[in-house]
């Protein structure tokens, strides 16, 4: 191989090797995709599994970081299981986060509250958001806390239409 033969070899190996080193610069690959997210569920939702339903508003999760999560949810309060109301709220939350189930979780500004439980709003995997739909159903009151104010609006505005239609709690306790 001539002289000549061998530089231009050279040359165009170079020439080529930049245009690789561009084209596969990390900048330039796409990330695949994860699974994709049911519609109305946030980003920054954690996918976690039903454990036990203890009443209307408290249950019991495995997340990634805890096999036995007790979580208190954000946003309501429903009747203890001895009062008029509580067994329909437990029914009702059980319904929408049957044992074994799959739920997307989301905490607000205070992930916990006085008595270390954790504060989570919880959405079915279609993306229904459970702690709204008990207070759309009446068998939840709006109750908002401290600073954790996410969707306060649409949970007070769910309570005045379960109260004026007189459902749930708001009709027959």
């Amino acid at each position: 191989m001539s002289r000549v033969s061998k530089i231009l070899a050279f040359v165009l190996l170079a020439v080529v090797g930049c245009i690789l080193f561009f084209l596969l610069a990390p900048e330039n690959f796409v990330p695949a995709a994860g699974p994709a997210r049911p519609p109305g569920i946030p980003d920054g939702a954690q996918l976690a599994t039903v454990n036990h339903i203890h009443d209307g508003d408290t249950l019991f999760l495995t997340t990634p970081d805890d096999d036995n999560l007790k979580v208190r949810l954000l946003g309501i309060g429903t009747p203890e299981l001895d009062e008029c109301g509580g067994p329909e709220g437990t029914a009702a939350l059980s319904a929408l986060a049957p044992e074994g189930s799959t739920v997307y979780t989301l905490a607000d500004e205070e992930p916990l509250d006085q008595y270390g439980r954790s504060l989570l709003m919880l959405w079915t995997p279609d993306g229904q958001l459970i702690n709204l739909s008990l207070v759309v159903h009446g068998h939840a009151e709006s109750v908002f806390i401290g600073a954790n104010r996410l969707y306060e609006e649409d949970f007070e505005a769910a309570e005045e239409d379960a109260q004026a239609s007189s459902s749930g709690i708001w009709g027959g306790c």
